[in-house]
């Protein structure tokens, strides 16, 4: 479950998920339902994800950066994050498939281009028993 909070010039966006995966899941969803309309795009393509990071900051940095390179590099659409495993110890590891298909304007609603994940304003933390994701993409 993700929502949007207001910011006065970029995109605020607030993830909340019983688990790690589940929230890296849905960050993936949130940032790309600003450019796009992820339930109109097709699950054609798989890409492999595996990223290290110092911890889970960086480590939602660097996934959504990777998203973001991949839809202005590789014009992909992404339909689904499917996370498999976020792991924390000595650091930060995250493993996934991005499900997806080449990007279409007319049929996947084109919206707002993303620039850039940012660390501005960023937090994880648990609270009763759920994960909270606080992150701006700067627009």
């Amino acid at each position: 479950m993700y929502e949007y909070l207001d910011h006065v010039s970029d995109v605020y966006v607030h993830v909340i998920s019983e688990s790690l995966e589940g929230l890296f899941a849905d960050s993936a969803e949130a940032a790309f339902e600003v450019m796009l309309n992820t339930k109109a795009v097709g699950r054609r393509r798989s890409i492999p994800v595996e990223i290290a990071a110092k911890d889970l900051e960086q480590l939602l940095y660097l996934w959504v950066d990777r998203l973001i390179y991949h839809f202005d590099a590789d014009s992909f659409a992404l339909g689904r994050a499917e996370v498999r495993k976020v792991e924390v110890g000595e650091g930060a590891r995250l493993s996934a498939s991005l499900w997806g298909e080449e990007y279409d304007p007319a049929k996947h609603d084109q919206r707002t281009g993303v620039k850039a994940m940012t660390y501005s304003l960023m937090r994880i933390n648990r609270e009763g028993g759920m994960w909270h994701a606080y992150f701006v993409l700067d627009i």
